[in-house]
């Protein structure tokens, strides 16, 4: 009788042990899984050459700004070439270029503006897809861009309270 005592005792406090230490590792293989995730996600947004040179010609197409144009051009080329960066003069910052490649791409369209929409619950795409320029208005002023301060713009104009949080967690997604 003692030794099934023993052994469920012992049985008890390998199982408490092996759950005690078997919990946290499985909570970090699991957080570690995650964040490669999210880091995949975030890395597949970020534009691309191609991404770049399909809205530049929606641009032309538009009649945009030349200037803009030009710095869109530069940047696909740097895209391309990460390495020829460092040789001639970078016009703009990554992050200030991207969110100018945002608003654009929400103006006019195009491959990179579908992938925004296709991280967006299908009534704040379909918003979206009527409403791109009132968007791309709402935001381009927004000094420093955070999912509060783009989802604030967005309810000042005019923008459903639901569907700015949705557009606002999209645009970070693509401009972080």
């Amino acid at each position: 009788m003692k030794k099934n005592n023993i052994r469920m005792t012992a049985v008890t406090a390998m199982a408490a042990l092996t759950f005690g230490v078997a919990t946290p590792v499985a909570s970090a293989v699991e957080t570690n899984r995650d964040k490669a995730a999210a880091l995949q996600a975030a890395e597949s947004l970020q534009p691309t050459a191609s991404d770049v040179r399909d809205l530049v010609s929606r641009m032309r197409a538009d009649g945009a700004d030349a200037q803009q144009i030009r710095e869109f051009e530069q940047y696909a080329k740097q895209l391309e070439n990460p390495g020829a960066h460092e040789e001639a003069e970078r016009i703009l910052g990554s992050g200030t270029i991207v969110r100018k490649l945002v608003v654009a791409g929400l103006r006019h369209g195009g491959v990179w503006a579908g992938k925004i929409v296709g991280k967006l619950h299908k009534k704040s795409g379909d918003f979206l897809k009527r409403n791109g320029g009132k968007v791309a208005d709402a935001i381009e002023d927004v000094e420093s861009w955070s999912e509060t301060a783009l989802t604030i713009a967005l309810v000042k104009a005019g923008v459903p309270a639901d569907i700015a949080k949705d557009l606002a967690t999209a645009i970070m997604l693509v401009a972080a």
